[in-house]
């Protein structure tokens, strides 16, 4: 039987139910896959009353009830029920028979003077889940995030992200840096979070298979701080204010206008894949709370997307409308916006928002 994968801290199920097949008139089933612990399902239904919501919640009270009750993992991975709440039946087959396959394969060799490192699977440790694809885990006692291949479909994702990173190393043109000090060059100028490596699945193995790529944890994005808020913020009820500041926005179009610069597009600037990450300089302008906002998920280009300076003007106007800002700072952000969907112009943009510019 497949046991927990190597390193992993278990969390409550979240499952979602692929592949589901109907006989009518006999029965239904489906694979069920378990996000926060991959790890693939099989369930069987003696009814051809196909329920996907119905199906997940079964795989999730069996794999949660049982972890509960034995502090281990689940020792089948196929469930036979029935629609009328009647007792589950279990068996087990080799993972390879129960999974989804990934067909596709991705390799990664390091080239030019400043390349990404290679590590091995088996070195990222305490790995717990944040969402789909992706694990908060360690690596040399740092705090980082996982994004793996998990389908087919994340495999040019992945691909893109690397090679974004690998296009910005080439573009700060720097010679016999260590790659450390290449990453935080890269993050200071672009605000974009690095990938600190490339793990592939077994060390020393010539094919270096790529499974996943390892970068820096960078904190809450946007979107979470809409929700649950900033400690820093003075929200009200009714109201989750961000809790940051036009000086933040404008060292963001800063970097957006670099990534421009050096002919890199991001693809997909919004609230989800912009991150509120620690800043360590105290004295830094404009970083409420010691605060960057930094860029992540470069691998998913959106559909219908025109342009990275549209999305940032739009993800401007998206963020004044959940802060409390005063009404100069409201009138900056909304003309820089403005500027950004309009032309694109990111050094006009950068004036609009300017300490000098109360026009």
């Amino acid at each position: 039987m497949e046991k927990m994968e190597l390193n992993r801290i278990w969390h409550e199920p979240e499952v979602i139910i692929y592949s589901g097949v109907i006989t009518p008139g006999i029965r239904c089933s489906g694979q069920a896959y378990d996000l926060a612990n991959r790890r693939w399902y099989q369930i069987n239904v003696n009814s051809d009353a196909y329920d996907e919501e119905w199906m997940a919640s079964i795989v999730e009270n069996y794999i949660s009830t049982y972890y509960h009750t034995s502090g281990k993992q689940t020792p089948f991975n196929i469930i036979n029920a029935t629609p009328e709440d009647g007792p589950l039946e279990f068996d087990t087959q080799p993972n390879h028979v129960i999974a989804r396959p990934i067909r596709e394969k991705l390799q990664y060799y390091p080239k030019g003077e400043i390349a990404i490192p290679i590590v091995s699977f088996d070195q990222l440790v305490d790995k717990v889940y944040l969402g789909r694809a992706v694990d908060r885990c360690r690596w040399k006692d740092q705090d980082c995030a996982f994004k793996r291949i998990e389908f087919d479909c994340d495999i040019e994702a992945i691909d893109r992200e690397i090679k974004s990173r690998e296009n910005l190393l080439v573009a700060l043109d720097l010679h016999c840096e260590a790659i450390e000090d290449a990453n935080k060059i890269m993050e200071q100028r672009f605000n974009v979070v690095p990938i600190l490596a490339v793990v592939i699945t077994e060390k020393d193995v010539d094919n270096n298979e790529i499974i996943g790529i390892l970068m820096p944890f960078g904190g809450l994005s946007l979107e979470s701080l809409s929700v649950y808020g900033s400690n820093s913020a003075a929200s009200q009820p009714g109201f989750i204010d961000l809790g940051i500041t036009r000086g933040q926005l404008r060292d963001l179009a800063c970097g957006v206008r670099e990534l421009a610069q050096a002919g890199v597009v991001h693809g997909d600037i919004n609230e989800r894949n912009t991150l509120t990450k620690p800043y360590k300089a105290a004295t830094a302008e404009g970083y409420q709370g010691q605060y960057r906002l930094v860029l992540v998920d470069f691998g998913d280009m959106a559909r219908e997307y025109k342009n990275d300076a549209f999305a940032l003007g739009e993800l401007f106007i998206w963020c004044k409308e959940r802060s409390s800002w005063g009404v100069s700072d409201q009138r900056k952000v909304e003309g820089a916006a403005q500027v950004l969907k309009e032309n694109g112009d990111f050094d006009q943009a950068l004036s609009v928002l300017d300490d000098g510019n109360d026009g």
